[in-house]
């Protein structure tokens, strides 16, 4: 009597072999994506960002962030377009804090620097960074929120003007410039303080000295 032959396993195709889960089960890669790039962004630099060494901290495929962002210069832009959207939404909180001109003005740049502060490299590409200079077209998200930031600020400034608090012998924008200006400034000239500070006493002081800075910054702008 002849021994049974045994069963030889199912073959497997190389695809299935050599697989693995890819984690691209979920419906959020777009938002983790950014996240993990804000804190690359923040830790290491922009040319440090790389779509392929996000997927694989991530834990997925190699393309599978290429399927919302086909090229880096498109995860920059989401990037800076995150950063408008957040700005637009401190120019709000500024707008609803106080019914006065000056109080109004004061949150503005309050939340300016302390936006600032929290995503410096951010930032940095919000106002002057590659993306500008690149030769893509911006993405209509990012051109919308940059308008809405911009108009956010600039409607401080003018209910001050028709308030008859602040300058109105210059245009509003001119106005609006100049205290952003100033207020990006201290925030750029100040970043280092702020990362050494390690108690709520040395914050408590650091956001005195943000306080003062923006009263006499205003002083320039009363009427």
């Amino acid at each position: 009597m002849k021994p049974a032959k045994k069963k030889s396993p199912p073959l497997k195709s190389n695809l299935q072999a050599d697989s693995k889960p890819s984690g691209y089960h979920h419906g959020n890669l777009r938002e983790e994506v950014l996240e993990h790039s804000r804190k690359v962004l923040e830790t290491k630099g922009v040319s440090s960002l790389s779509l392929r060494d996000i997927a694989g901290d991530l834990g997925v495929s190699h393309t599978a962030p290429y399927r919302h962002f086909p090229k880096k210069m498109d995860l920059l832009q989401a990037l800076v377009a995150e950063g408008f959207r957040e700005l637009t939404e401190a120019m709000q909180r500024a707008w609803d804090h106080s019914e006065d001109p000056f109080e109004k003005v004061k949150m503005a740049g309050v939340e300016y620097i302390f936006l600032l502060l929290k995503s410096p490299r951010r930032t940095e590409l919000m106002f002057g960074g590659e993306i500008y200079v690149s030769g893509d077209t911006l993405s209509e998200e990012l051109r919308e929120y940059g308008k809405l930031a911009y108009l956010g600020m600039f409607k401080i400034v003018e209910f001050g003007q028709k308030s008859l608090k602040l300058k109105n012998s210059v245009p509003t924008d001119t106005l609006m410039m100049s205290f952003w200006s100033g207020v990006h400034g201290f925030a750029v000239l100040n970043e280092r303080k702020w990362k050494q500070i390690k108690s709520k006493e040395e914050e408590g002081i650091f956001r005195k000295e943000v306080d003062t800075i923006l009263e006499i910054m205003i002083e320039g702008t009363r009427l």
